[in-house]
């Protein structure tokens, strides 16, 4: 279900930037003699997938967020794991604070990585555009 629901939201988020692509791109590739697939290819995926990328990434943060929420159906992930380990054994139950501090700190890390990394490609794809 979570892959499903991503994947509506990616190709969402990669149909806006296909349209955001101003229709004169596509004319000037007719004009040079391109076909259907080599505008698509080298004209129009270029740009359309250089605007969406801080959109992809937040829809990678939050799905990698939403991951908790699937401990509802009783799948467990990395909160769900740590509940099952405090509730398994007694010896770990004075841990529980510090228990979710480090699934916080797991999360913050790997969100972090992914917004840092989301802004160097920005900035990589926005090189092309301050010559």
């Amino acid at each position: 279900g979570i892959t499903l629901f991503a994947a509506a939201y990616s190709a969402e988020v990669i149909r806006g930037g296909l349209q955001a692509v101003p229709s004169g791109q596509v004319e000037a590739a007719a004009t040079l003699g391109l076909s259907y697939w080599q505008t698509q290819r080298k004209i129009v995926l270029p740009q359309a997938l250089a605007m969406v990328v801080p959109g992809i990434m937040n829809n990678f943060i939050s799905t990698f967020k939403d991951t908790s929420l699937v401990t509802i159906v009783s799948l467990y992930e990395l909160t769900g794991a740590m509940s099952l380990a405090l509730n398994s054994d007694a010896n770990w139950r004075p841990f529980t604070i510090e228990g979710y501090i480090f699934i916080a700190l797991i999360y913050f890390v790997f969100c972090f990585s992914m917004s840092r990394y989301s802004h160097w490609v920005e900035k990589q794809v926005n090189k092309s555009k301050l010559r």
